[in-house]
């Protein structure tokens, strides 16, 4: 019995010391297993990374384009970037900057076909000089992000430090650049093609009234905007042929004896393209004209016809740029920096960086090319006389108000729009107004708004008189203005009539003759009429516009588009 109870005892033993051999067996297998899982998952993890940093998907470029303002800061930071081993999409990258003027690029990306040969390869960052200047590539190419400024720079009128303190004392706006470039003693300012000097005719054709919105083609295409721009451009003309970009005025006028007699005396520049030189110790200043200054905003533009693994390097670049390596970069080249506060370069000697308040709003992109059209064909001031029919028939109802009130409310908008370089007359006619003379001179010829202010204040007394002597008060007019004429721009008469000339001591034919004996080559003067209804003798009066080189509009005094045809025929074309 006592043996059996110990053998008993003895196999439980032996059972208890299998089991806890099993549990211990089986913790070291769970342990094994769970170590190994953490060794295959810090290998896989290993393994990832080395292949990341082996470029799984191979190298790419990241092609940018920039204006050559911003390219070199650019290329620096690029090839910073570069170095750290940026991999995006499983692209080991490396960044590739080229420079290219904005104007150039921009053509370049709006072409329906790409042209490597005009702006080096086809980019999908692309850093131009201002916002304005990308607008046709941007519609054409789409962008990937909601484009932002790298950096900024102000435009400006780089001059000789006498020659910016004279304007600044002055108190001169953008608006004053047209008066001050052809006054007696003119500015002389260089237009070279370029960003700055299209911001430049931009601010130029802005209403004083409406600055702080952007440009519209209606105010770019106005009488007012293209005298103010074709003076300016005209005056540029002036400028020797040789001073064709900015940095060739710039040097002019450093190397001047004299600012004041200088062939150039003030060309548009970026604040940034002042700053870099005025730290090389050249005499040059800044004269920032009062008004919304325009500015170079240099935005980021990732293009959306670029591949996306093209795209997301080009937004991990920009991040880098707008880190603070970039921003110390931009800073120390000149720039504004932008972020939660611009960030501005440290003054330097004639130059300092003041807060821009308010900054000139874009312009659309059909107002600047209107203006930069202006600019490239420049209209010269007109000299227009303006005869007005007041015969017993301007008396008869149009549209609720006498043929007579409709026209006089007509002048009284388009001459309103008239700029004050050019020359304007009025005069009236019918039978007997001024002794035998069938005409009268109400305004001669003179200075735009003076003229159409006398002329229409003496035409409100006016009332519609008895006959229409036609012939004899064009060949009056017409005569007066080969007179007087000015080689300042092209010179006109302008009838406005209602009705056929009732006078028959001159016949048609002797009519035509007689403007073709008072017509000087060397003196053109145009014949324009404004037909207000559709009289018997209109193929006389289109013969003898046609002769002169003139134009004839048959409309209705009620035209709600009669001012705009006055105001085009009283302006510069």
């Amino acid at each position: 019995m006592g043996n059996h109870r110990r053998n008993h005892a003895e196999r439980r033993r032996r059972g208890v010391s299998r089991g806890v051999v099993a549990t211990v067996v089986v913790l070291l297998l769970l342990a094994a297993a769970v170590v190994g899982w953490f060794a295959v998952r810090d290998r896989s993890a290993e393994e990832a990374e080395q292949a990341a940093r082996a470029c799984v998907e191979g190298e790419a470029t990241l092609a940018v384009t920039a204006d050559p303002d911003v390219a070199d800061v650019l290329r620096t930071l690029g090839e910073s970037w570069t170095a750290g081993g940026p991999v995006v999409r499983d692209h080991c990258i490396t960044t590739a900057v080229t420079a290219a003027p904005t104007g150039v690029a921009a053509e370049a990306l709006a072409a329906t076909t790409y042209d490597p040969s005009a702006a080096g390869p086809e980019p999908a960052l692309w850093v131009p000089s201002d916002t304005a200047a990308a607008a046709a590539a941007v519609a054409a190419r789409g962008t990937d992000i909601t484009p932002r400024s790298v950096v900024t720079s102000p435009v400006v009128l780089g001059a000789a430090p006498t020659v910016a303190d004279g304007l600044a004392a002055a108190g001169s706006r953008w608006t004053d650049l047209p008066a001050l470039a052809s006054s007696a003693d003119p500015l002389r300012l260089a237009l070279p093609t370029g960003p700055a000097t299209a911001s430049t005719l931009v601010a130029v054709a802005t209403d004083p009234g409406t600055e702080t919105q952007p440009l519209t083609v209606d105010r770019a295409t106005s009488p007012a905007a293209v005298s103010a721009v074709s003076r300016l451009a005209l005056a540029a003309r002036d400028v020797p042929a040789d001073i064709a970009d900015v940095d060739a005025a710039l040097d002019t006028i450093v190397r001047a004896p004299d600012p004041t007699t200088a062939p150039v005396r003030a060309v548009p520049v970026t604040e940034q393209q002042l700053a870099m030189r005025i730290r090389e110790g050249q005499q040059l200043a800044a004269f920032r004209p009062a008004g919304p200054t325009p500015m170079a905003d240099h935005p980021g533009l990732v293009l959306a016809t670029a591949d996306p693994t093209a795209r997301a390097a080009a937004a991990e670049f920009l991040d880098y740029v707008r880190s603070a390596p970039g921003r110390e970069a931009f800073l120390a080249a000149g720039f504004r920096v932008p972020g939660e506060s611009t960030d501005t370069p440290d003054p330097i000697a004639g130059l300092d960086f003041p807060a821009v308040n308010p900054v000139a709003p874009v312009p659309t992109a059909d107002a600047r090319a209107a203006v930069l059209g202006t600019a490239a064909e420049p209209s010269r001031p007109a000299s227009t006389t303006v005869l007005l029919d007041v015969s017993g028939s301007m008396e008869s109802i149009d549209g609720g108000s006498t043929r007579l009130d409709n026209v006089r409310a007509a002048l009284g908008q388009a001459t309103g729009a008239l700029s004050g370089d050019g020359r304007l007359g009025v005069w009236i006619y019918s039978r007997g107004l001024d002794g035998s003379r069938p005409y009268r001179v109400l305004a001669p010829l003179g200075s735009s708004a003076e003229s159409a202010r006398t002329g229409l204040d003496a035409l409100s007394g006016i009332t519609p008189q008895t006959a229409t002597s036609t012939y004899a008060s064009v060949l009056a007019a017409y005569r007066s203005a080969v007179e007087n004429w000015s080689p300042d721009g092209p010179q006109s008469v302008l009838l406005v009539t209602d009705g056929p000339n009732d006078d028959t001591s001159i016949s048609p034919s002797s009519f035509l003759q007689s403007l073709a004996d008072a017509a000087d080559p060397a003196r053109p003067v145009r014949l324009d009429v404004v037909s207000l209804a559709d009289a018997s003798d209109i193929d006389t009066l289109r013969s003898a516009a046609g002769q002169t080189g003139g134009d004839v509009i048959v409309t209705a005094s009620s035209d709600p588009g009669l001012a705009g045809t006055l105001a085009r025929l009283t302006s510069a074309r």
